[in-house]
């Protein structure tokens, strides 16, 4: 639509100067708006649509079930200039601010802020300004599809990464998809080759159709697209309309109820995932009847136009139109994908991370993300960052194979940051992603992620022992929950894993990048067994000996100990904190010099009788590793570019409890920190101790 022939929108004299590109695009800068929210009311009630579209937009991200919307008159009372409200350029992507600046900083509950994105129409001049486009008003429409094959289209002919075959061997079974008038059949490949798509998705704690031995037959000859769940229809008409013979559903292409076949097939997991050709995430569906494309138009209309702004550029010698929309993503209404419901279960990881291309369906938009790029169709031809997960396949799968030294050096604050490190990358992506997910079958959690062990494995050459790495397994075993961790009774894991535990839970973040040069344990044996040959897979059992200094808690004097306990959940103690800068140490609880700091794996609610307690069960502690952390809090208040920082040795153990079965059999129940400029850790007793 030209100019000429767009309906030009009433606008206040303020609204005005955001028409001029090059003044609001000027980063940096801000641009005055309205002296306070009252009076940018009243001049949307005056006629200002600008005005208006921004009160609507202040309503759509009023958090759900929230406070009241913002008064239109809630800072009539404040004095300016604290009220002033401005407008500017946050970033790249034509996304602006709208807020009261001096607010944030004052102790208001109210205060207006929103962020708007401007996008165009592909057919636009102003695209040269704005990577944005429109939302389509449903996932399943034509121009849904084409922005997918465009995507698929790209991938193909563009990413020397992503490589393409046509011709892998199938899984064992898949699923034939058939045409619109011929039903779909569950097709056994007998070593055939071709393309798969995969799907992946919730089964919401009900079983959704399912390949049973009784129905074995029935579905390699059809399975009536009636009997299908939503998803599966939708997902079986996707495949069909972007070109795909066969998918892959766990549920029909396993036979549920023959174990042996259950275990043959969750052992290929990573071949099916990795050599298929496409993996369609049902992200918004909570089960398998929501469907795919109805659960993704449920916040869609939430990224609709709030208004049509024709603006110029005189550098660039172009006008047009801009659409204006609410922040798609940030805070409510929206959801972020990884908080989406397919991605709050644990099994989904590893299809994620080991797809090579992965179509998301999220509740506001469609995603995409390869080896080479990730979109979103709000931006379909621009990157949007480095991932859409803090563990991402792409990243993963960059990183060239090479043999890792046992016991490395990793980057600082490696659970947070990118890296390079395939050990670094498992370790953020256990923190944040893999053990804040859900699982309904606790004997899944190693088998969960087995795929994703086989890659990193592939990258570091080390050995998978129950979810730690023997080469790196002192670090490993220095895991811990920030709340109390449950044990399931029957768990066949040992209990100096984490995946004896029960997920979710959040990490403690134990300072662990660098190893320091003592009081370190020596593994003389690591032994798993694993329910099948795939040492990645299910544990039946397994046990870890090693010669270890320790000390038992008898030996103490019980002021000599710190506990951290239940309530303290917010506020645990870690001897980090003894690290940090004064003022950053403001915002932790600190323990006390020359005290050993113990942290049970199930928090007491009192600490009074922790040490008659633990010596009653006979508890020891043992060294396990230290680690080297800088020490900001020795320095001067004042710094000088280039100084160094002294490092300082933190001594990390294992709290043990006999298991009663034999004198040097124990379990782990806690970890133990020892600053070891106190001395506390000196001078132990030295022991093999097999751990169960």
């Amino acid at each position: 639509m030209s100019i000429t022939e767009f309906e030009k929108p009433i606008l206040c004299e303020l609204c005005q100067q955001i028409q001029d590109l090059d003044r609001l695009m000027t980063h940096g800068t801000s641009i005055d708006h309205h002296k306070s929210w009252t009076e940018l009311c009243k001049s949307a009630e005056a006629g200002c649509q600008l005005c208006d579209a921004f009160v609507r937009g202040q309503e759509i991200k009023r958090p759900s079930g929230g406070p009241e919307p913002l008064a239109w008159n809630f800072d009539e009372k404040m004095k300016w200039p604290d009220t002033q409200l401005t407008i500017r350029a946050q970033g790249l992507n034509g996304l602006f601010i709208l807020e009261q600046e001096k607010l944030f900083h004052h102790p208001f509950v109210n205060v207006a802020s929103l962020w708007i994105e401007f996008y165009t129409h592909s057919s636009d001049p102003l695209t040269e300004v704005f990577n944005g486009r429109g939302i389509n008003s449903s996932s399943s429409s034509d121009e849904s599809f084409s922005l997918l094959s465009k995507w698929i289209e790209t991938c193909k002919r563009s990413h020397p990464l992503c490589s393409w075959t046509h011709d892998n061997p199938l899984p064992t079974r898949v699923v034939d998809v058939g045409s619109e008038s011929q039903d779909p059949f569950l097709f056994e490949s007998n070593g055939a080759t071709g393309e798969w798509v995969t799907l992946s998705h919730c089964w919401g704690g009900e079983a959704p159709l399912a390949t049973k031995l009784e129905s074995l037959d029935q579905h390699k000859s059809s399975i009536s697209m009636d009997a299908l769940p939503q998803n599966f229809k939708d997902a079986i008409s996707l495949t069909r309309k972007l070109g795909f013979q066969y998918i892959w559903i766990d549920s029909l292409c396993i036979i549920q109820d023959i174990h042996e076949d259950w275990t043959s097939e969750s052992s290929q997991m990573h071949r099916i995932y990795v050599n298929a050709s496409l993996n369609i995430s049902a992200s918004a569906a909570k089960n398998p009847k929501e469907g795919i494309f109805e659960s993704s138009n449920k916040l869609r209309h939430f990224g609709s136009s709030l208004i049509s702004l024709p603006c110029k550029s005189e550098k660039k010698e172009i006008h047009g139109i801009v659409d204006l929309r609410v922040q798609l993503g940030g805070c409510c209404p929206f959801i972020h994908l990884p908080d989406e419901p397919l991605h709050r279960r644990a099994w989904v990881l590893q299809e994620s991370v080991l797809s090579p291309r992965r179509i998301d369906f999220g509740s506001s938009q469609l995603f995409w993300e390869c080896r080479t790029a990730l979109h979103t169709e709000r931006y379909p031809e621009s990157t949007d960052g480095e991932s859409f997960f803090d563990a991402s396949g792409r990243e993963l799968h960059q990183m060239e194979p090479a043999k890792m030294e046992p016991f490395p050096k990793l980057p600082h604050r490696f659970r947070t940051a990118s890296t390079n490190s395939p050990l670094a990358w498992w370790y953020k992506m256990l923190r944040n992603s893999y053990w804040n997910r859900g699982l309904t079958a606790l004997d899944d959690l190693l088998p969960a992620l087995a795929g994703v062990a086989e890659e990193v494995s592939n990258r570091t050459g080390y050995h998978y022992k129950a979810g730690l790495w023997l080469e790196d397994i002192l670090r490993g075993l220095l895991w811990q929950p920030l709340g109390s961790t449950i044990r399931p009774e029957k768990s066949p894991c040992p209990s100096w894993t984490w995946a004896s535990t029960q997920v979710p839970w959040y990490d403690r973040h134990l300072s662990l990048d660098e190893y320091g040069p003592s009081f370190r344990a020596t593994v003389i044996e690591a032994n798993i067994v694993n329910a099948s040959k795939n040492e990645f897979g299910q544990v039946v059992s397994g046990y870890l000996k090693l010669e270890a200094n320790y000390k038992p808690f008898k030996d103490w004097e019980s002021e000599e100990l710190l506990y951290n306990k239940e309530e303290d959940y917010w506020h645990t103690m870690e001897i980090y904190y003894r690290r940090l800068s004064k003022d950053d140490s403001t915002r932790y609880t600190v323990p006390d010099a020359r005290r050993v700091l113990c942290t049970l794996d199930e928090r007491p609610k009192t600490v009074d009788d922790c040490h008659l307690k633990m010596i009653e069960r006979g508890a020891i502690c043992v060294q396990i590793a230290s680690f080297l952390d800088e020490d900001f809090n020795s320095m001067s208040e004042i710094r000088n570019p280039g100084d160094k920082v002294e490092k300082k040795v933190t001594v990390y153990g294992l709290i043990l409890e006999p298991t009663g079965i034999s004198d040097d059999e124990f379990k782990r129940i806690g970890v133990v920190e020892i600053a070891a400029e106190d001395g506390l850790a000196d001078n132990w007793d030295t022991k093999t101790f097999t751990i169960v």
